[in-house]
């Protein structure tokens, strides 16, 4: 029986003390990289510094919540049409493999697909890629 990976902490004066389990680090983190890179961006590119990092805090998250409202998530819209007339649990399992994509990576959803067999890495594929170029689309990384 193989053990979980042992924690390795890390810590120093300016930053909280962090726990690493040797995992993908959780999606929450990534936003907070993100965030944090489009603050300093912003921070950069106004002159005056009248403006708290609070506030731009704020504005950037604000955006973020405007783009999702404009575009309210269409939940069948993310599954090839050719899945259309497969049973729910195909359909629920391929949704189920693309939100895993995005919470944990390509690699596990990838592995945990191929548990399943061709049809349903194929589907989970078309699938991606469409969530995908959608998502490169919305961020403004395709024309």
């Amino acid at each position: 029986m193989s053990q979980a990976p042992q924690p390795k902490f890390s810590a120093s004066e300016n930053e909280p003390r962090r726990i690493d389990y040797g995992m993908e680090k959780p999606t929450l983190e990534k936003d907070v990289e993100r965030i944090s890179k489009e603050i300093w961006e912003r921070r950069e590119k106004i002159p005056s510094k009248d403006i708290s990092d609070r506030e731009i805090v704020r504005s950037v998250i604000g955006e973020r919540i405007q783009k999702a409202q404009a575009k309210p998530p269409q939940k069948s819209s993310i599954l090839p049409k050719y899945l259309e007339g497969e049973s729910e649990e195909i359909k629920a399992k391929v949704e189920e493999l693309v939100n895993i994509a995005f919470q944990k990576g390509l690699d596990a959803s990838i592995g945990e697909a191929n548990k399943f067999g061709p049809f349903i890495v194929d589907a989970l594929h078309d699938a991606l890629t469409g969530k995908v170029y959608e998502e490169l689309k919305n961020r403004g990384k395709l024309k």
